[in-house]
């Protein structure tokens, strides 16, 4: 590491959360098969002066599409090129694409209005697909797709966001490539495309020149990186030190709460319940207490959970912390006394307990590699 990046490091990442981001900004390439890996692919002119032609970024909206991602984008690029508070478009540019006058509806209701016209895919470096709710996905406009399919033959890196993914498989982007699938819709994903690889434990997963990233705050581990590929690490320390998440250190939720992929939970208050307990396993939920916020008796609640999820709330927690445990011990370098006291366990001594009961291993042998990752169901 160099000095002023260890004085970066200094400054800005005094959080957990920051260095979860700056791990994948600096995290060296891992290949994840069919030829993807966390390498970046170069569009053309990567190494050109950005003073003197700043990044070009394009984004296609489909309708519906989260706010988040089309946020965690604009941000990212924008608090790169802050000096001091003057904050603007330094060293790259972003649009909205579409036809003039065109608007998209976000998932959230506000309406985005296209900044600039399709133009030409080779005159942008990286373009973003973000997509919107399944069932809107086919309700796009006739340019979009024409737009995206001439990158496509440009060769143009395009980045398939969330539910862009989806897109990116119906026009056959996709093929030979292994992708990555927010774990909410494995089911969807592959039911649709049989025959493409997605993998459901990476924030995002670079193959040729597609992009596959989750979606979420996932977006900000690849916008770390792009951003450091093209400015450097201090304007990727910069962003993540202006983008401070409230996150647990070294976990993405995607990573830590997959364990209801295969279930169908037909009971809203059920729903709500997971829902609660995934965005909150690490820091060890009432369970007395949701159940009270979902207008039930413990009791009631214990058998409606039981019924629908086939354990009880305790142990998908335990479930949940567990993966969130065995992700931080393969992809981080943090003691097995950190990693448990992150995944929300009392002591490294509870952590292996766990571990060995449902696991059959030990932390230690889940960090060299131990295949058995299957969580125990009750």
């Amino acid at each position: 590491m160099t000095p002023c990046l260890s004085l970066i490091r200094h400054c800005y990442l005094k959080t957990d959360s920051l260095r979860f981001i700056m791990t994948f900004a600096q995290t060296p390439a891992r290949k994840t098969g069919n030829g993807a890996s966390d390498t970046l692919p170069k569009p053309d002119g990567s190494a050109r002066n950005i003073h003197a032609s700043p990044l070009r970024v394009g984004i296609v909206l489909w309708p519906s599409f989260p706010m988040m991602s089309l946020a965690g984008i604009v941000e990212s690029l924008r608090h790169a090129g802050d000096h001091g508070d003057a904050s603007h478009p330094r060293y790259a540019r972003w649009d909205v694409l579409g036809a003039p006058g065109s608007r998209a509806m976000s998932s959230c209701g506000i309406p985005v209005e296209a900044t600039t016209p399709y133009g030409q895919p080779e005159a942008f470096d990286y373009i973003f697909v973000i997509g919107g709710l399944l069932r809107d996905l086919p309700n796009v406009p006739d340019g979009h797709r024409n737009f995206l399919r001439a990158a496509g033959r440009a060769g143009s890196v395009i980045i398939g966001v969330c539910t862009g993914i989806f897109v990116l498989a119906r026009e056959g982007l996709l093929e030979g490539k292994t992708v990555c699938v927010h774990p909410y819709h494995q089911t969807d994903f592959e039911t649709a495309f049989p025959h493409l690889r997605p993998v459901f434990d990476k924030d995002y997963v670079s193959a040729g020149n597609i992009i596959t990233v989750l979606g979420g705050v996932s977006i900000l581990a690849l916008t770390a990186r792009i951003i450091q590929e093209h400015f450097g690490p201090d304007r990727s320390a910069k962003m993540i030190h202006q983008m401070t998440l409230p996150a647990v250190a070294g976990i993405s939720p995607a990573h830590w709460a997959p364990a209801l992929t295969n279930l169908t939970i037909t009971d809203p208050r059920i729903q709500n319940a997971v829902v609660t307990l995934d965005a909150q396993a690490t820091t060890n939920p009432s369970i007395s207490q949701l159940a009270r916020s979902l207008g039930l008796s413990e009791r009631h609640f214990l058998r409606l959970f039981r019924q629908q999820v086939g354990r009880s709330p305790k142990d998908y927690l335990v479930d949940i912390k567990l993966r969130a445990a065995v992700w931080m011990l393969r992809q981080t370098t943090r003691s097995v006394t950190s990693v448990a006291y992150a995944a929300g366990f009392s002591s490294g001594a509870n952590l292996a307990d766990h571990c060995q009961k449902r696991l059959g291993a030990t932390p230690t042998q889940l960090r060299r590699g131990h295949d058995d990752l299957s969580v125990s169901r009750h």
